[in-house]
């Protein structure tokens, strides 16, 4: 009789878990505009003050960030397995984007630009590609899902095009 209960639940355990897991990958996802002027400006801003060069919003740019906010949305993680230097430039590569630098910010959870761009100024890292002096290009993507530990993804990709060309070392 303990083994049956136990068998019971554990079948129950299962299918719960079951139905977690396929809620989580349908979950209801949705771009959200990003005022990308407003986001170039505070950008552009902030690397002028640290004696950078402005950016310009590249269409090719958003979309690859919206592609990885998808990403991140359906898998509800901040930091999914295909962020990565790699990964990176392979997806630059099949948006028909060949790159001489790239890096990419994400952000999950916040519920506003301003508020992302604050968390990634705030991390080494993410300050690091904020002001890197090679990239001439930026895109930018929200993606929000209805329930998730997160529900607010945000990307950032920022790239030199080899169109640019080549940067000074």
């Amino acid at each position: 009789m303990p083994a049956r209960r136990l068998i019971v639940l554990s079948f129950a355990l299962f299918l719960l878990t079951g139905c977690n897991i396929m809620s989580r990958q349908n979950a209801e996802i949705k771009d959200v505009p990003v005022n990308t002027g407003a986001a170039l400006a505070k950008t552009n801003a902030y690397r002028t003050s640290n004696g950078l060069p402005p950016l310009s919003v590249d269409p090719r740019l958003n979309q690859a960030s919206a592609d990885m906010a998808r990403l991140m949305a359906r898998a509800d993680k901040s930091n999914p397995r295909a962020h990565s230097a790699r990964s990176l430039s392979n997806r630059l590569g099949r948006s028909g984007m060949a790159t001489y630098a790239g890096a990419e910010n994400l952000g999950s959870g916040y519920p506003s630009f301003d508020r992302a761009f604050a968390g990634w100024k705030g991390s080494a890292d993410h300050n690091r590609n904020l002001l890197n002096k090679h990239v001439t290009r930026v895109g930018f993507a929200r993606v929000t899902r209805a329930d998730g530990k997160w529900r607010n993804f945000w990307v950032m990709i920022l790239a030199r095009p080899v169109e640019d060309g080549r940067p000074t070392l």
